[in-house]
C-alpha cells in the first residue's frame, strides 16, 4: 500500500561517505510517484504464487494518525523493573550502554568476559529489531544478547539471578502469543546451536534448540521418518520455541505434539544448573542438590491424583489441543519425577527453564498421499461428517474451512468450483495416507464409506485426487488463508490470528458462535478455518489500534471469544502457547484449583520471577491489551509486512545484522518518529539511522529470497535498492551518480580493465602466497572497499569467435549466446586445475551439440544492468538493459531463435525487465537450455563420483531447480545439493561487506545451514544427508550457474565452485564421435 506524503527527503548518504555527520532530516516514507512502474511490477508479480494482489493505494479516506511507539503502555511489574520508579524523567534520553541503570549496569558488566561485545545489543535500533516476534505486542529489551552455547546460557542466567534482572529466551521468534517478548533481557539463540544426532535407523534424533524443524525432516527423509508437529511456520520455526510452546500443526493432532513425541530433554534451570533426562548421574545429581523440586512436583503429583474432579477435568482437557497455562497432565500421566519433570518443561515457554537439547521419538513418513475437497451445505454438516471421520480414524487431516474463507480462495486453480456455492456451505479439504499404495486407498474407502453411511450430502461429490498439481493448489489454498486477509488489509491494522480448540461434537456450535461474534463486534474481514479433526480452528481477522476505542473493541470481542469456548469446554490456546494473550483467561477455563496447581509450579522452577515473569500465568487482568505494536505506514512495498519472521530463514546476513523483518521493524520506526516531527523523535530517529545504514541497507544482499518465504511475497530486498535509489536521486549533481553515469556509457571500456586488475591481483597471490596475501588484504581492503580471499577468480581469456558445430542431421539449430559480463572478466581461481573460461567451455558444449553460435553484436558493451540497480543507480540500468534487449531482440530474430544466458542472476533480471514477451520466453538458463536443448544431441557419462550443486537465489526463484538436479545427476553418481538459501554474495556486495556471505570477522562463528541431501545413483547406495561443512570432504568440486556465488561457495566450503558448464563438458561427447569411434 502506498501512502502519500509530501516532501520525500533523503534518506541516505553518498554510498562512500562512512562518516557520521550532520545531516537534514531523511524522510522514509514511499509515495506513488516515488516507485516507478517497474518495480510496482515486480510487487504484484511477486504476490503471484498464491494469488493476491498487494495493495498500492489507500482506500481509505481518514486521516492517519502516527500510533504511540507501544500503545497502551504499561510497564510490566517485576523485579527487574524496580530502578525505573525512580528513574529522573527530566534527564535526556539515553540510548545504548548509558541508558542501563541499577541491575542492568552491572548485568552488562558482569558479562563482558563471557560474550564478546559484538553480539551484545543495546543500541536503540537492534533492541527494537531483535525484540520483534510474530505476535501483536511490543516490549522493547534493555540488553539482546546472542547467545552461542550452553555454557554461555549457564553463565548469563547465573548472572541475570545475581542481579535480580529477568531474562526471556528467543529462537525463531514465530510465536504469535506475546510470549517471546521482554522489556528486561532478551537472550536470542545464535546460529550455532546445532548438535545433532540421529540414532536406530532414524527412529530417534536429537537436536539443539538452534534447528529449524524443516531442516529436521529433511535430516530424517532419507529413513522415510521426521518429526511429529508440523506447524505452518515448519520452514521458519526453531526447535526450541517447538519444545517451548508444545507446537503441533494440521496433521500431527494430540498423539503426535512435542509432549507425546519427546523421549528427552537437556534443561538449564534458574539458578544455571543442569539436568540431562538421559543421563542417569545428572539425575542423581539433581535429587541431591535440588531435592525441594524433586518433592515438590511429587507432592503435587499426589495432591492433582488424589483429587478426582481435578484429574478427570486435566484429562478431560488434554484429550484435545490445549497449551492454556501449564502441561499439568504430566501430573496425572507419570508416576516418576524425572518423566513429570520432562513433561511439564514442554510447553512452558521458558519460565520454567530453558531447553538447551531435546530428543524425539520420530514417525513415519508416508509419502503416499491423497486429497479431497469436499464441500457441505452447511457448517453442520461439515462438522458432523469431521465427527464421523475422527470415529472412523481413517483420515490424517481434515481441515476446515468456513464460507468467508472459500470465498478468498474460490479464484485458484482447480478451485474454481467454489464459485456460485451457498453461503451457508462450508469445506473440508481432507488427506489420506498410506505405508503403501494399497494402504492409502484403504483409508480413502473407509473415508468416502463413512461419510456416506452418515447420510451426509455433499456439493460436489467426494473426489481423492493423487495429482501432485492437484492436491498442491487445494493445500496452497489452505495455507494461503492468512496472508491473503495480510495482503488486503488497511495500512497500518494487524493481522490477529487467535487459536482456539473444543471437542469435535461442539465444532457446530463454535463456527456458528464466531460467526456472531465477527458481526457483533463487526469484524467483517474475520474467517475460521483450521484442523477440524482436533477441533481446533483459526480466527483471522484485521484489526488497528490507533484510538481508546479501537482497544476496547478487542477487549470486549476477547472477553465474548473466552467466554464463548469456555462455554463449550474448549481450550482458549490449541497450539499457539499461552503468551501474554490469554494469561488473564487461564482461571476463566481452568478453574481455581488447578490454577493453583501452575502457580506453584511456576513458584518450585522459578521462585525469584526471573525466567520470562507475566507469560503463562499474570496477575494483571488487563495484560492482553496492554503494550499493543502499531505497524506505522513506511515503505509502498512492505507495508503489508506482518511481521511473522517466516522471511528470515533465507537471508544471508541475518546472522550479522538484520534479518528481512528486522530491516521492516527499524524502517517502520524511523518512519514513525519523523512523522512525529518532534524535537525528541528526530533526536531518536537520527541516533537510529546512525546504525541503520550499514544494518539495514549495506549489508543486505537484496537477493529476495525473503520474498520466496514471506506469506504475502514481500521482497524486502526491493525496498532496499529503492531506498539505494532514493539516495542517488537526492544527489543527481553528485560525483558518485556522475561516475555511475560514466561506467554505464563506457561500460566496455571499464569492463575491459577488469581481467587485468583480477590479473595483477593474482600475480601478487602468486608472489606472496596465500598466507601473506590474506595478511596484507586485511589492511588493504578496508581502504579500497573490497575485501580479497584466495577464491577470487583469475582474469578470463577474451572471446573468441565459435568453434564450427559438429555436423548433424538435424538443420538450422541456431543459438544466440549472451555471455555475461562476469563470464566475460571472470575465471577460474588459483588453485582450480581449470584454465578455460566459462564462454569457452559453454561454446564447446554447444558445438558438440551441433549449434551454430550466435554471437550478439556490440558485446562488449552489453550489460543487463544489474550491477548499476543493485547498487542504487537504476536509471543508469534502465539504459543498459534497453540497450541490451535491443541487442537480443536483433541477433535472436525477435526471439525466434533460442538464446542462452551464462550467468542465472541476469537472465532473471532480464526476464523482469524486459518488455518483449517473446523475447522473454526465448531466454534460458545454462541448465534448463543443457535439459530441453543439449542433451538430446550428446552422449553423457558419469564420469564424477561425488559433485556439489548450488541453486543461485534467481534460479531457485524462477523454479529451476530441477534442471540443475537433472544435469548432475546425469554427470555424477552421487550429487550433494546445497541447502543454503543465498550464498550473500549478491554480486559483489559479499566482496564489499564480506561478514554476510560467511567471511569476515563478524562471522568467526558461520552459519552452519542445514544439512545438505546426497543423491545417489542406485548402484552407489541409497540416498542421504551430511552437513553442508562436510562437503569438501564428499565432494571434488561443485558447480552453479553464477561466478560470483561460485566464489563465495568456494570461499565458504573450501571446494573450488565453477559454472555447471564445465562439468557438462567434461562428461560429454557428440553423438556423431561416438558413431566414429
Amino acid at each position: 500500500r502506498l501512502v502519500k506524503v509530501e516532501n520525500m527527503k533523503r534518506l541516505l548518504r553518498p554510498s562512500l561517505s562512512r562518516a557520521v555527520s550532520k545531516r537534514p532530516i531523511r524522510r522514509l516514507h514511499a509515495t506513488g510517484s516515488d516507485l516507478n512502474k517497474q518495480q510496482m511490477a515486480h510487487a504484484a508479480a511477486d504476490a503471484e504464487p498464491v494469488q493476491v494482489v498487494l495493495n498500492t493505494t489507500s482506500t481509505s479516506t481518514k486521516p492517519r494518525v502516527v500510533p504511540d511507539f507501544i500503545i497502551n503502555h504499561v510497564a510490566p511489574t517485576h523485579s527487574g523493573s524496580a530502578w525505573l520508579q525512580s528513574k529522573r524523567l527530566s534527564e535526556k534520553e539515553a540510548y545504548g550502554e548509558a541508558s542501563l541503570e541499577g541491575g542492568y549496569k552491572q548485568f552488562r558488566e558482569d558479562i563482558r568476559n563471557i560474550v564478546p561485545d559484538s553480539r551484545v545489543f543495546t543500541d536503540p535500533v537492534r533492541t527494537l529489531a531483535y525484540g520483534t516476534d510474530a505476535s501483536f505486542y511490543r516490549l522493547v529489551p534493555k540488553i539482546v544478547v546472542k547467545v552461542h552455547d550452553e555454557a554461555e546460557m549457564i553463565k548469563l542466567v547465573q548472572y541475570a539471578a545475581k542481579n535480580k534482572t529477568p531474562v526471556t529466551f528467543r529462537a525463531g521468534g514465530t510465536s504469535l502469543s506475546g510470549q517471546a517478548i521482554t522489556d528486561s533481557i532478551l537472550l536470542k539463540l545464535g546460529h550455532t546451536w546445532r548438535y545433532r544426532k540421529i540414532w536406530d535407523d532414524g527412529k530417534y534424533i536429537t537436536v539443539e534448540p538452534g534447528w529449524i524443524l524443516g531442516q529436521v525432516n529433511r535430516m530424517l527423509a532419507p529413513y522415510g521418518r521426521k518429526l511429529g508437529p508440523d506447524p505452518s511456520s515448519i520452514d521458519s520455526c526453531w526447535i526450541g520455541g517447538v519444545v517451548a510452546n508444545n507446537s503441533s500443526g494440521m496433521c500431527c493432532g494430540v498423539a503426535q505434539n512435542t509432549y507425546h513425541t519427546i523421549k528427552d530433554l537437556r534443561i538449564v534451570f534458574h539458578d544455571g544448573t543442569i539436568l540431562d533426562t538421559a543421563d542417569s548421574v545428572s539425575w542423581a545429581s539433581f535429587q541431591r542438590t535440588h531435592k525441594h523440586i524433586v518433592d515438590g512436583v511429587m507432592q503435587l503429583a499426589k495432591q492433582v491424583k488424589a483429587d478426582e474432579e481435578l484429574s478427570a477435568l486435566i484429562r478431560k482437557k488434554f484429550s484435545i489441543k490445549c497449551t492454556t497455562g501449564y502441561s499439568i497432565n504430566a501430573l496425572v500421566d507419570f508416576d516418576e519425577p524425572l518423566e513429570i519433570i520432562k513433561h511439564l518443561m514442554v510447553g512452558s515457554e521458558g519460565t520454567l527453564g530453558f531447553v538447551s537439547r531435546a530428543t524425539y521419538n520420530t514417525v513415519p513418513d508416508y509419502k503416499d498421499k491423497a486429497s479431497a475437497f469436499i464441500v457441505f451445505p452447511t457448517v453442520e454438516d461439515a462438522s458432523n461428517a469431521t465427527w464421523e471421520l475422527r470415529k472412523a480414524k481413517c483420515t490424517d487431516a481434515v481441515e476446515l474451512m468456513d464460507r468467508r474463507s472459500l470465498r478468498t480462495c474460490e479464484n485458484m486453480e482447480h478451485l474454481h468450483f467454489l464459485r456460485g456455492i451457498p453461503d451457508t456451505a462450508t469445506a473440508l479439504l481432507v488427506e489420506c495416507r498410506g505405508s503403501n499404495a494399497e494402504e492409502m486407498q484403504a483409508r480413502i474407502n473407509q473415508a468416502e464409506k463413512t461419510i456416506n453411511d452418515a447420510g451426509l450430502l455433499t456439493l460436489n461429490g467426494i473426489n481423492f485426487s493423487r495429482d501432485p498439481a492437484v492436491c498442491t493448489a487445494y493445500w496452497d489454498a489452505r495455507k494461503a488463508l492468512i496472508p491473503m486477509v495480510g495482503a488486503v488489509r488497511e495500512a497500518g491494522t494487524s493481522v490477529l490470528l487467535e487459536d482456539v480448540a473444543v471437542p469435535v461434537q461442539n465444532l457446530a456450535k463454535l463456527c456458528n458462535g464466531l460467526e456472531e461474534m465477527f458481526n457483533k463486534f463487526e469484524y467483517y474481514d474475520g474467517s475460521a478455518f483450521g484442523h477440524a479433526l482436533e477441533g481446533n480452528l483459526h480466527l483471522v481477522f484485521t484489526q488497528g489500534f490507533d484510538t481508546p476505542e479501537e482497544v476496547k473493541r478487542y477487549e470486549a470481542m476477547m472477553d465474548y471469544l473466552c467466554k464463548l469456548v469456555v462455554s463449550l469446554e474448549g481450550s482458549l490456546k490449541a497450539e499457539h502457547g499461552t503468551g501474554r494473550n490469554v494469561a488473564p483467561y487461564v482461571e476463566m477455563e481452568w478453574g481455581k484449583k488447578a490454577t493453583e496447581v501452575m502457580w506453584k509450579l511456576k513458584n518450585l522452577f522459578d521462585p525469584s520471577d526471573l525466567l520470562n515473569p507475566g507469560v503463562i500465568l499474570n496477575k494483571d487482568p488487563n495484560v492482553h491489551t496492554q503494550n499493543l505494536k502499531p505497524l506505522p505506514v513506511a515503505h509502498g512495498i512492505v507495508d503489508s509486512c506482518m511481521e511473522c519472521g517466516f522471511c528470515e530463514s533465507a537471508c544471508p546476513s541475518g546472522h550479522v545484522t538484520l534479518t528481512p523483518r528486522q530491516r521492516i521493524v527499524a524502517t517502520r520506526e524511523i518512519s514513525r518518529l519523523e512523522a512525529l516531527n518532534t524535537a525528541s523523535s528526530l533526536d531518536k530517529a537520527e541516533e537510529m539511522r546512525k546504525s541503520y545504514e550499514y544494518l539495514a541497507l549495506d549489508s543486505c544482499a537484496a537477493d529476495g529470497m525473503c520474498a520466496e518465504k514471506c506469506p504475502v511475497n514481500i521482497n524486502t530486498g526491493r525496498m532496499v535498492k529503492d531506498l539505494r535509489a532514493k539516495s542517488v536521486e537526492s544527489n543527481t549533481d553528485s560525483y558518485v551518480n556522475q561516475l555511475a553515469t560514466i561506467a554505464s556509457k563506457n561500460f566496455g571500456l571499464m569492463m575491459g580493465g577488469v581481467p587485468i586488475v583480477l590479473n595483477t591481483v593474482d600475480l601478487f597471490h602468486k608472489l606472496l602466497g596465500t598466507k601473506v596475501m590474506s595478511l596484507a588484504s586485511s589492511f588493504v581492503g578496508p581502504l579500497v572497499g573490497l575485501h580479497w580471499n584466495p577464491y577470487l577468480a583469475r582474469g578470463a581469456s577474451p572471446i573468441k569467435a565459435p568453434p564450427s558445430a559438429v555436423q548433424t542431421n538435424a538443420q538450422n539449430k541456431k543459438v544466440v549466446y549472451f555471455a555475461t559480463c562476469v563470464s566475460r572478466t571472470m575465471g577460474p581461481a588459483r588453485g582450480d586445475f581449470e584454465e578455460a573460461s566459462i564462454h569457452e567451455k559453454t561454446m564447446s558444449v554447444l558445438a558438440k551439440a551441433g549449434y551454430e553460435v550466435i554471437l550478439p553484436k556490440g558485446l562488449s558493451n552489453a550489460c543487463c544492468g544489474l550491477i548499476f540497480d543493485s547498487r542504487g543507480y537504476p536509471k543508469q540500468g534502465e539504459e543498459q538493459g534497453n540497450n541490451l534487449e535491443a541487442l537480443l531482440l536483433e541477433a535472436s530474430e525477435n526471439g525466434a531463435i533460442p538464446i542462452l544466458c551464462d550467468t542465472s542472476p541476469c537472465l532473471m533480471r532480464m526476464k523482469e525487465t524486459f518488455q518483449d514477451a517473446k523475447l522473454k520466453s526465448a531466454m534460458y538458463d545454462p541448465t534448463e537450455f543443457a535439459a530441453n536443448y543439449l542433451m538430446e544431441h550428446l552422449v553423457v557419462a558419469k564420469r564424477e563420483k561425488s559433485i556439489a550443486i548450488h541453486v543461485p537465489c534467481s534460479s531457485k526463484k524462477m523454479k529451476k531447480d530441477k534442471y540443475f538436479e537433472q544435469i548432475a545427476r546425469a554427470c555424477a553418481m552421487e550429487v550433494t545439493m546445497s541447502p543454503v538459501p543465498c550464498c550473500g554474495m549478491a554480486g559483489d556486495r559479499g566482496l564489499r561487506f564480506p561478514e554476510i556471505s560467511g567471511g569476515g570477522v563478524q562471522s568467526s562463528v558461520k552459519v552452519p545451514p542445514g544439512a545438505a541431501m546426497v543423491i545417489r545413483d542406485p548402484a552407489v547406495g541409497p540416498n542421504t544427508t551430511i552437513a553442508w561443512d562436510e562437503v569438501k570432504d564428499n565432494c571434488s568440486e561443485g558447480f552453479s550457474t553464477s561466478r560470483t556465488c561460485e566464489i563465495s561457495l568456494s570461499n565458504s566450503t573450501g571446494s573450488h565452485f565453477k559454472s555447471i558448464m564445465y562439468l557438462l563438458d567434461r562428461c560429454t561427447i557428440a553423438k556423431e564421435s561416438q558413431a566414429t569411434a
